[in-house]
């Protein structure tokens, strides 16, 4: 059984037929290639300022919130991220923002300059941004939310 003839050969010839180089075609390939990871970088990119979360007492009582709906916040990087209808959060502590509530059906993660756990912060019934617990962080929405509370503990 014959093997078939390689292309690179042809595409060589043709290649400096029309005058392009290897050096030429990489090096366009590598501009090409930085700039469209250049620009997903600062697509993916959002500002946060490191805070200091007071985590709730263990004498407090456990207060806990149920969404009756699906919540669709806008973040800073044009992006979104959604809470799903029924999510149950549990208050975990406070920043000056307002307090934090973690997640009680599993893992909640969002994609900032990389993915991590991500806990609600909220105060007067509004979803006004994230705590970002591996990076002691926080990142504010591009609007606060209304939460649709259906169920308070």
């Amino acid at each position: 059984m014959a093997m078939a003839a390689s292309p690179v050969p042809k595409l060589r010839a043709w290649m400096a037929r029309a005058g392009v180089t290897r050096v030429a075609h990489v090096g366009r390939a590598l501009l090409l290639a930085s700039t469209c990871a250049l620009a997903l970088n600062a697509c993916m990119s959002v500002s946060t300022q490191k805070v200091g979360m007071t985590p709730v007492a263990s004498a407090d009582p456990v207060h806990t919130i149920q969404l009756s709906r699906v919540v669709i916040a806008a973040l800073p990087n044009d992006s979104s991220v959604t809470l799903p209808a029924a999510s149950q959060w549990r208050r975990v502590g406070a920043l000056p923002q307002g307090d934090v509530y973690r997640s009680m059906g599993g893992l909640f993660t969002i994609q900032t300059r990389r993915q991590g756990e991500a806990y609600l912060v909220a105060s007067s019934g509004k979803l006004l941004g994230f705590y970002l617990p591996g990076e002691s962080a926080y990142m504010a929405l591009s609007r606060p939310v209304t939460l649709p509370v259906e169920m308070r503990q």
